[in-house]
């Protein structure tokens, strides 16, 4: 964003530069009005732009539909795993994901072998995407998962809940 920012600023000062230019140079003041309207309206599309981004950032957006495919894949990749449920993301900076993951393990495990999957699942995914910067792992049923969603989310049968 800061980079857009500059980048609007140069444009507004190479505008700025050229209605002063033409207006001095050939004695037609408009030419100085036109481009101030032209640095106005690039200000008012960069406002635009930027509140757009930062309200997305403030209230948290869900991160790609590919990255969560991912967390799903490597957590169901492990053999005493029965089910991972889902994942809600959220985005807290480009490079910075925090992630919650609902698993299902099987029923005959302990709590101290469930604890010691759930910091090998941790491991590995942290291991596939490093802009995790916290992995929440919840073990629960798919019926308690899709309940909660559905609480949180409403009835949004094919959509994503991140989204």
């Amino acid at each position: 964003m800061v980079l857009f920012e500059d980048s609007a600023a140069l444009v507004g000062i190479v505008i700025a530069a050229l209605g002063t230019f033409v207006s001095t140079r050939w004695n037609v003041p408009e030419f100085d009005g036109i481009a101030s309207i032209l640095i106005g309206m690039v200000l008012a599309t960069v406002a635009t732009l930027l509140a757009r981004e930062s309200k997305s950032l403030l209230i948290g957006e869900a991160a790609n539909s590919g990255l969560r495919d991912s967390i799903v894949r490597v957590a169901s990749a492990d053999g005493c795993t029965v089910k991972a449920n889902g994942v809600l993301t959220v985005q807290l900076a480009p490079d910075q994901i925090l992630a919650a993951l609902s698993v299902e393990f099987a029923d005959d495990l302990r709590a101290p072998q469930i604890e010691e999957l759930v910091i090998d699942i941790e491991r590995r995914v942290q291991a596939t995407h490093p802009e995790l910067v916290s992995l929440f792992v919840k073990p629960q049923t798919n019926r308690t998962f899709d309940a909660a969603i559905r609480r949180r989310f409403g009835d949004r049968v094919d959509s994503d809940p991140d989204e």
